[in-house]
């Protein structure tokens, strides 16, 4: 159908957007999810992990106890992701008590298609595994009760046997590995907890005795990775110092807490063939120079190659800090493994924000879902099961990252539902529209523009913008406007340089807060920190984070702190110099100031130096409104920056 033309205006969009458009990570903008794994089938990588979204859907803290589905991400370019909803396990396997933490691998069978077994964790109990021939289902339980389940024969050390990690080596074999908790005799280093077995031909049953794994200081998230004839085992190591009793592991790396590290074989079924290998990849607290600036949690890797190039997928709590959250909900991130097949050598690397870069562009003449986005601002799902993508509110928008408009573009054709207006932007949220349809439809519809604006260039990234809530947009494509293809432009073109400005603030107990931003140039920002308690004892109102070669400044104009009737704004007019240890913080309690003293504000309405029982401080930092402490529970920092100079 032809666009309607009602002169709907969009005069405003979304500014609740999250993950913004300089990074690639996390890999959803809105969707929680955690413990990656993934399979690639017909050219796409498809990324399965716990749904964490289901558990942030009961509104309580992360403990785990609702997620009874999978989630579904797949991608062609490593930036721009389909989200193909929820597998929901409990509804095929009605037996299970929870599933998390996924592994799969495909293989063609004798009916000439690809099987795919996606084994999961059943709780810490065990684990099971459905089946399909198509990576996004419809999916299958073919045993009708765990493959593995607790104190099964050969179990007897291994209490919680989950998180399990499955390959398929050169032959069409297949493997499986698994394990966690805690050994009964406290050896923690040598717990030997993990293990490996031959699964069967059917891939449903084993073909050989559990084999221990002497994986030192193990605790979870076991993977498995068969790479050029060597079996890559890797897993979580627990929270403690390491160093202790490391020498008989002479010149491997000490792994840091928390941290994942690998172990590799060429005869996974003898036990003493298995060679430690160190660490690999960083808890997201830390990175090569300490702090990283994102939180701890919990660690669980898969790494692939996909296109030749050596991908880690993980999960940081990156989104949920973003969005100012403390529940412990998880995002799953894709960055870089430099891994060197030949040797087995892979040098220890950490999460970054940045992630990995655009390896095609996006073909905008054939059908895109509408769920395929880089990032988006007030977008949901329709359904749990190959969804649209949803506005929740007037303004929401989608950002699909570089598209090739070889034949530039004649019209813009949107599937979609709902009453309103889509507009198409190109490059550039605030500029002009470029098309845009308008409908009045109760079913998918399919939507042509009247025209297409003239543009110049070939490469350009997409905006899509809504006019209101309850609009489904379910694919789209564009119709080519030139008869010549444009000269080919180079897909770096589409990234832009920027800082991230980290404030790291201190509370007991905590976790503390943290506030990131990706700043492109000088002006005023607003960066929000992570939730916090409101009886938490704050002692540390902020450090940024040190860069000694940094050209710029950053003003602190004011606090805005989060309270139960409303946020309160404190003036403070501090400036910070990144290349300092000492003058980049705000007023922290082992400072010089006494009990009772204004530190910003006025008296009507500042922040006052307060006393604390903690031990190690002086004191801590309270709001004052008309005398009355008011407990806050996050703080915005209002900055002004100036002076920065970015590489392009």
């Amino acid at each position: 159908m032809d666009s309607l033309n009602n002169g709907i205006i969009i005069d405003s969009v979304s500014g609740n957007v999250y993950k913004n458009e300089m990074n690639a990570n996390p890999i959803s903008p809105n969707i929680f999810c955690a413990d990656p794994t993934a399979v690639e089938y017909n050219g796409r990588l498809y990324v399965y992990g716990t749904n964490d979204q289901q558990q942030a859907e009961e509104g309580t803290k992360n403990d785990y106890a609702y997620i009874k589905s999978l989630v579904v991400f797949s991608t062609d370019d490593m930036v721009n992701w389909i989200y193909h909803g929820r597998i929901e396990v409990g509804e095929i396997a009605p037996w299970i008590y929870n599933s998390w933490a996924p592994s799969i691998v495909s293989r063609v069978e004798d009916d000439g298609l690809t099987h795919f077994y996606l084994y999961f964790s059943n709780g810490g109990s065990g684990v099971g595994v459905i089946t399909s021939t198509d990576p996004v289902g419809p999916w299958t339980d073919p045993l009708g009760e765990p493959l593995v389940y607790q104190n099964m024969p050969g179990l007897e050390n291994c209490p919680a046997p989950f998180d399990p990690g499955v390959c398929i080596d050169e032959n069409g074999v297949g493997w499986l590995a698994f394990g966690g908790g805690t050994p009964a005799d406290g050896n923690t280093m040598h717990s030997k907890i993990p293990k490996i077995a031959k699964l069967g031909k059917d891939m449903l049953s084993f073909d050989s005795e559990f084999v221990s794994i002497d994986a030192p200081y193990f605790f979870e998230a076991s993977e498995l990775n068969y790479i050029d004839g060597v079996y890559y085992y890797t897993y979580c190591t627990d929270w403690q110092d390491h160093k202790t009793g490391w020498k008989e592991y002479e010149g491997v790396k000490v792994p840091p807490a928390c941290s994942m590290a690998y172990m590799t074989t060429k005869t996974p079924l003898d036990a003493d063939s298995w060679e430690c290998r160190g660490p690999y990849f960083y808890n997201a607290g830390e990175n090569a120079d300490g702090a990283s600036g994102l939180r701890w949690a919990n660690n669980h890797t898969h790494f692939i190659e996909y296109k030749g190039v050596n991908y880690i997928i993980h999960h940081t709590l990156l989104l949920e800090e973003l969005m100012g959250g403390k529940a412990g909900f998880r995002s799953m991130m894709a960055d870089y493994l430099p891994m060197d097949k030949a040797t087995g050598d892979i040098p220890i690397t950490a999460a970054s924000k940045k992630g990995v870069a655009q390896i095609k562009l996006v073909d905008p003449y054939t059908d895109n879902s509408g769920a395929l986005m880089f990032t988006s601002a007030d977008i949901g799902y329709d359904k749990v099961n190959d969804p649209a993508a949803k506005s929740t509110a007037n303004g929401a928008w989608i950002y699909v990252r570089g598209a090739d408009f070889g034949y530039g573009a004649s019209e813009f054709i949107a599937e979609v539902k709902g009453k309103g207006r889509i507009e198409v932007r190109l490059d550039d949220i605030s500029s002009k529209a470029a098309a845009f349809v308008e409908f009045d439809c109760a079913d998918y519809t399919k939507i042509r523009s009247d025209s297409f604006a003239k543009f110049d260039g070939r490469n350009h990234d997409i905006y899509f913008v809504f006019s209101g809530s309850d609009i489904e947009l379910k694919s789209w494509r564009f119709s080519k406007g030139d008869e010549q293809l444009r000269p080919e432009e180079s897909i770096a073109s589409t990234e832009i340089p920027y800082k991230t400005l980290v404030i790291s603030g201190q509370t007991e107990p905590g976790p503390s807060p943290s506030a990131m931003l990706d700043i492109p140039k000088d002006g005023d920002y607003s960066i929000k920190s992570s939730s916090f308690e409101k009886d938490s004892a704050i002692v540390n109102l902020g450090f940024i984070n040190t860069d000694t070669n940094a050209k710029y400044k950053v003003l602190v104009r004011s606090l805005t702190l989060a309270t139960e009737n409303g946020d309160v704004e404190v003036p403070v007019n501090k400036e910070l110099d990144p290349t300092s240890s000492s003058e980049n913080g705000l007023e922290n309690g082992w400072g010089g100031s006494e009990v009772g003293s204004l530190i910003y504000g006025t008296e009507e309405c500042g922040i006052f130096a307060a006393k604390t029982d903690i031990t190690w401080t002086n004191y801590r930092l309270a709001l004052k409104v008309n005398g009355e402490e008011t407990p806050f529970t996050s703080i915005t920092y209002n900055v002004t920056v100036s002076g920065l100079e970015l590489d392009s």
